[in-house]
């Protein structure tokens, strides 16, 4: 697009550099007290320039509006892009909060995973200090218990009965019994306790083992949980970096978009520009050579306020033998009413205009009983016609022509036997005799010659 817009450029400098070459001699044409068939020339080749960088411009346009086309439908799929990020941006945040939520919830869980462990290791401390006791207890009662039975092992088997018979005495036999009562018990004692601490101690190491298996759980548990929450803070640190991304190619989007609409601007603003300045400049130009022309129509009635005033310039210079006169005649064995004068040439001689004037008509083919012809107005109702060219005419309706100007080459064409012009006046829409014009030339042809129209007897 940006290449399109310098050309466009280009174009509206040269429209431009037109305008200031043009404009003063076109204002100088509107103020000339005369204008010249030259002045009308310069003014159509002006105009044909500028209708040629028309076209350019024309061409141009089309291109800028295509590209405009272009860039309003880019301009809208952006839009249509900043949307849907903007839409990813939003659900890409809302999935960053859930896993947030998540992230939260799991450090709960594991908050109070490690809460519990700690509980469970304070307890297992404890138990493990009353095993301690029990131990050292245990280790006491065990050596209180072996010193027992290393004495009795010492002292061999005493029979309780043979101490009590040793008593010499009631009294004395009273204390065998309170000390045999007091061994027994010491004995019972001492092996209940060893028992009871054993039993406890059995059951602290049992609940040590399960408080150890509770916090093997436990552990277990929280390592997946921090695995867990690991996982989730990878995701969500990707969900934050895909969510930068996103806003990036948001900000990258935006910026698009204004830059393709200030393009958008700038090209339909230059569009504008070149098209106001052609249709200036086309206006302009055609106001000058219509009031050109209309000056110059207006010089050709006042010349030709008499048009019959021998002020006419043979087509055919150097060509004045004739071969078919206006009027009747026989032509291929039968009588017809001519309509010209018919000028032998060879074909290729140039035809030149009779008298200033416009060219009213030129006919779009050469199907016609004329062939190739073009026909000028030369003011007060003169009309002349150029028949049989060899080609188009090369001049066209509308052009001002002055006399004695090429208009266009003998030829055959039409209704013709052979090449020559048939040269036809016509006065207020009356075919009349060409010939009556032109006084002064010395004509041939039939066997004699004659000035202008002083046929002699028997020629018509």
């Amino acid at each position: 697009m940006k290449k399109t817009l310098r050309r466009a450029l280009v174009i509206l400098l040269a429209i431009a550099l037109l305008l200031t070459v043009l404009l003063p001699a076109m204002s100088i044409f509107a103020h000339a007290s005369t204008v010249t068939q030259d002045d009308i020339d310069e003014l159509k080749d002006e105009l044909s320039d500028i209708s040629a960088h028309k076209k350019d411009v024309q061409a141009q346009l089309a291109s800028i509006r295509s590209d405009l086309a272009k860039a309003r439908e880019a301009l809208a799929l952006v839009n249509e892009q900043v949307l849907l990020t903007e839409q990813q941006i939003s659900a890409t945040q809302s999935l960053i909060d859930a896993l947030q939520g998540q992230i939260d919830a799991t450090q709960g869980q594991i908050d109070e995973s490690q809460a519990l462990l700690d509980q469970y290791d304070a307890d297992i401390a404890r138990k493990e200090a009353e095993i301690a006791d029990l131990e050292a207890q245990e280790q006491r009662q065990l050596e209180e218990y072996y010193a027992q039975v290393r004495w009795m092992d010492e002292h061999g088997s005493i029979s309780y009965l043979s101490i009590l018979f040793e008593a010499s005495s009631f009294s004395e036999l009273l204390d065998y019994i309170t000390i045999i009562g007091d061994l027994i018990r010491y004995n019972d004692r001492v092996v209940t306790q060893l028992r009871e601490t054993q039993d406890a101690l059995a059951e602290a190491r049992d609940q040590v083992q399960a408080l150890r298996d509770d916090e093997a759980v436990v552990h277990t548990q929280l390592e997946d949980q921090k695995a867990q929450l690991e996982d989730q803070q990878a995701q969500r640190e990707a969900q934050k970096a895909q969510l930068e991304s996103q806003k990036a190619q948001l900000e990258r989007d935006r910026a698009e978009a204004a830059a393709l609409m200030e393009e958008i601007a700038a090209s339909e603003s230059e569009v504008a520009a070149e098209a106001a300045a052609l249709a200036a400049a086309e206006a302009e130009v055609q106001q000058a050579l219509k009031n050109a022309e209309r000056k110059y129509a207006e010089q050709l009635a006042a010349l030709n306020g008499n048009a019959n005033s021998g002020d006419w310039y043979w087509p055919l210079p150097g060509k004045y033998g004739i071969s078919s006169l206006f009027g009747g005649r026989y032509l291929f064995g039968r009588w017809e009413s001519h309509t010209g004068t018919d000028v032998p040439a060879a074909g290729g001689t140039p035809i030149h205009a009779a008298k200033d004037g416009i060219v009213t008509y030129v006919s779009p083919n050469k199907n016609t009983s004329y062939g190739w012809y073009c026909m000028i107005s030369h003011g007060s109702g003169y009309t002349t016609l150029y028949a049989h060219q060899c080609q188009r005419p090369i001049v066209s309706e509308g052009q001002t022509v002055s006399k004695g100007q090429v208009i266009g080459y003998v030829g055959t064409t039409g209704n013709s036997t052979g090449n020559h012009l048939h040269f036809e006046l016509r006065v207020n829409g009356v075919r009349s005799d060409i010939l009556r014009l032109y006084p002064g030339v010395r004509f041939t042809g039939y066997g004699t010659s004659w000035y202008g129209a002083n046929y002699p007897a028997g020629m018509r």
